[in-house]
């Protein structure tokens, strides 16, 4: 380390470039420097399990499906291909319940101290996020972190910010860093060109000076992490040498709005509990999730250079969703990729308002949509082939339950189809099904989609307690969660729907700064009139008897979307929500 003259701050030295080469995604590879890693037997059975249970599940709904459209002594071509299409969708509301009940299971792994450290850099990547409280967070972190302990870390300030006023504050903000924590190792580089992203900046980095490192600690503009999840995190990397990458779970932070408050209260409660389950059947075949994680810098250089994509955006160019294609790299390339559940202390923000969670979620649809072109690259783990495909499956459930919608409440459920309808081979002819019968069929389909959320609040009750005075208000965060998002899913389901068919069409979203600040209610009606006027005409159509009145919940929540926006930015504060985690960060 050398002292700047003019600065009396540090500065980096120059250090040998690291090599990050674009892998080839048509040929196999395997990193010759990774020392292997073995999968113990006992997550080779449980992630046959969770895979089978599903599928066996599912395999029976198609079963008796069939059985039922045979009652009339035919099997249309369109009943066929609608029992596909259930049993495909179902399949992944089994895996979340099989994943949930697997949670339950979960305990923590007690870890040895290692003979020794690592040289750990914290990664801060910006786009044009507010300065001060993005650094501030970073910045806490590192002044929490022991100096002169097992591991060293620095804090470097990756800056993509296009805006010269905005990188200024970022520079004097981490002048004033230095200024008040003179014996902290804290840089700051600010891209001339913005390539790739965020997936460039760090491989930017990683080549600049990512040699001097052995690891690096990869935040998001609104990651907040506590220093003994940190340690933790550290302290697993250096005791397993075959491990590559180790990501948190990482909640909600509360936030400021009643949207913010309640995705805050599901991640802590659902999301936990679906973490626990997931680290638990995936073992060294995890997941990257892009920020809170800690990753070895030689095996991600060596194994993760992601190549552009043949054609033009938004299905080709720059691999948007880039973190699960570095995870199935990496584990391609023979290193190990676990997810960490017991390093608790990890969080990160949401947008503050639906507009702007819809806006991110647009672009994440994107990115997973490119994964259907990498499901068959060659040398990719039957796992990572799943975290793939799963990542896609995200956004196309959304196609699959509109169809599943249209499909099964348009024929003669006491709708009363117009005559052009009536025996249309297109479209399916069913059976007279007692009234009892089809209570307890939407019953069943209903309780499999909460009882994810039901399996977590067992988990949480059993790892936190609840004590008396407090379970009215635990008890009306579930309904209120529970109520709002079931409001809201015809929304996101429209959105998502709309989402993917622009990506298909080849509509290029781009990459964009976080959305913050409250709407207006002209913003509101312009952004959410799509699905306003789409309710209204269902709403129609079923009170004139022209669909069923299966539909008339969807189209009642498509007419509330924005009331219910505007009620989701509302203050969180004005609802008595607060964080219910005893745990606090550093």
């Amino acid at each position: 380390m050398t002292f700047s003259p003019r600065q009396l701050v540090p500065v980096e030295t120059e250090s040998p470039r690291l090599a990050m080469p674009d892998q080839n995604l048509r040929a196999p590879f395997r990193d010759p420097q990774a020392p292997g890693i073995r999968s113990p037997g006992r997550t080779v059975a449980v992630r046959a399990l969770v895979l089978l249970v599903p599928a066996l599940v599912t395999a029976a709904l198609a079963w008796l499906s069939l059985g039922w459209f045979a009652l009339d002594g035919r099997l249309t071509v369109a009943e066929g291909g609608l029992i596909g299409v259930s049993a495909f969708a179902f399949y992944w509301v089994v895996l979340s319940v099989v994943t949930a009940m697997l949670g339950l299971f979960w305990r923590d792994r007690k870890l040895a101290r290692p003979r020794h450290g690592l040289r750990i850099a914290i990664l801060l990547p910006m786009y044009g996020e507010a300065a001060d409280g993005t650094i501030g967070n970073a910045l806490r972190l590192l002044a929490a972190l022991p100096v002169g302990g097992r591991h060293s870390f620095s804090l470097h300030v990756l800056s993509d910010t296009r805006d010269p006023g905005q990188a200024l504050q970022e520079a004097a903000a981490v002048a004033t860093a230095r200024r008040l924590h003179p014996a902290l190792t804290i840089r700051y580089r600010r891209r001339a060109l913005n390539r790739d992203y965020k997936s460039g900046n760090i491989r930017d980095w990683v080549q600049s000076s990512g040699a001097a490192h052995d690891a690096m600690l990869i935040l998001d503009a609104d990651s907040v992490m506590g220093p003994q999840s940190v340690l933790q995190m550290a302290d697993a990397l250096a005791l397993e040498p075959g491990t590559g990458l180790i990501q948190t779970v990482p909640r909600v932070l509360p936030g400021h709005s009643l949207w913010q408050g309640l995705q805050g209260f599901a991640s802590e409660v659902y999301g936990t509990n679906m973490g626990r389950g997931f680290a638990m059947w995936t073992g060294v075949t995890g997941n990257f999730l892009g920020h809170n994680a800690l990753v070895r810098t030689r095996a991600f250089a060596t194994s993760a250079g992601l190549p552009h994509l043949t054609g033009r955006a938004p299905r080709g160019g720059v691999i948007l969703s880039h973190d699960f294609v570095e995870a199935a790299l990496l584990r391609r390339a023979g290193w190990g990729v676990r997810m960490m559940p017991e390093a608790e202390d990890s969080f990160e923000d949401t947008p503050e308002t639906l507009i702007g969670y819809l806006r991110r979620d647009g672009r994440w649809c994107q990115g997973n949509l490119q994964h259907v072109r990498l499901l068959f690259v060659p040398g990719l783990h039957p796992v990572s082939r799943f975290h793939l495909l799963q990542g896609a499956m995200a956004y196309l459930a959304s196609v699959w339950w509109l169809a599943l919608l249209v499909l099964w409440a348009l024929p003669g459920q006491g709708g009363g189809l117009p005559d052009i309808f009536a025996d249309n081979p297109l479209l399916p002819s069913w059976p007279t099904l007692p009234p009892l019968t089809q209570a307890a069929i939407a019953g069943l389909v209903g309780l499999m989609l909460v009882a994810p959320k039901l399996l977590g609040i067992a988990s949480h009750l059993r790892h936190h307690g609840l004590p008396f005075r407090r379970a009215p208000r635990f008890l009306g965060l579930v309904l209120a969660e529970l109520i709002l998002s079931a409001l809201l899913a015809p929304t996101l389901m429209v959105h998502q729907v709309r989402a993917v068919f622009r990506t298909v069409c080849g509509r290029d979203g781009g990459w964009m700064p976080h959305v913050s600040g409250r709407s207006d209610l002209g913003t509101l009606l312009r952004f959410h009139r799509l699905e306003t006027g789409l309710g209204a005409a269902l709403l129609m159509l079923a009170l004139t008897g022209q669909l069923s009145l299966w539909l008339m919940p969807v189209a009642i929540s498509l007419c509330l979307a924005v009331p219910l926006a505007a009620l989701a930015q509302m203050p969180r504060s004005a609802f008595h929500i607060r964080r219910i985690s005893r745990r606090r960060i550093a």
